[in-house]
């Protein structure tokens, strides 16, 4: 009697249809909305950045985040349209076209040769949860180079937060808008210190 039970419960099961949506995922874009001002005539020099694989752990599309310095986690259902280090180098072409630092900046791979190279590496880009909202913390090592020499005129390493505005991925996707900004301003400002032929 009992396997009969069980051979009944088994077929229908097999009828059941268990309709499960998981939830979609959402796409995030990071942005840049700050401006840069074109003061004065460009300089001789032309700029070349070179985008350097990140940390391998942000070389994925998912908004990462973390509950203490030594941990990092993926949001499930949130992704960036495109990974961070590639849309960071994109935003920072532009932010520095728009200075007039240089006669010409370009992305490695634009088909164009420069005087100097400003070699960037993504670090950590991740949502702090330690305390919410959280913050959304970036951290960016740059390297300028003189092609011609390979001398490594300058360096520095950029980290920037901004609160979440709210704890979860699309929070803290507002919140790296409100850091990057932040990040290339800085950006910017140091390279108007430096050797720029």
């Amino acid at each position: 009697m009992t396997r009969f039970a069980w051979l009944i419960a088994l077929a229908l099961a097999g009828c059941v249809n268990i309709d499960i949506e998981a939830p979609a995922k959402t796409y995030y874009l990071l942005k840049d909305a700050g401006q840069a001002n074109c003061q004065a005539a460009p300089a001789n020099a032309a700029l070349l950045i070179d985008v350097l694989n990140p940390v391998t752990f942000y070389n994925a599309p998912n908004l990462a985040y973390g509950r203490n310095a030594a941990s990092r986690g993926y949001y499930q259902f949130a992704q960036w349209v495109e990974r961070p280090s590639s849309r960071i180098g994109l935003l920072l072409r532009d932010r520095l076209r728009a200075s007039c630092l240089y006669r010409q900046v370009a992305l490695s791979g634009e088909g164009m040769s420069g005087d100097l190279q400003l070699a960037i590496k993504l670090l950590d880009i991740y949502h702090d949860t330690a305390t919410p909202p959280g913050q959304a913390r970036i951290v960016l090592d740059v390297q300028l180079i003189r092609r011609d020499s390979a001398r490594l005129l300058a360096h520095e390493t950029f980290a920037v937060s901004a609160p979440a505005a709210r704890f979860d991925a699309s929070g803290a996707a507002a919140g790296f808008n409100e850091a990057l900004p932040r990040l290339l301003d800085a950006l910017v400002t140091w390279l108007e210190r430096q050797p720029r032929r």
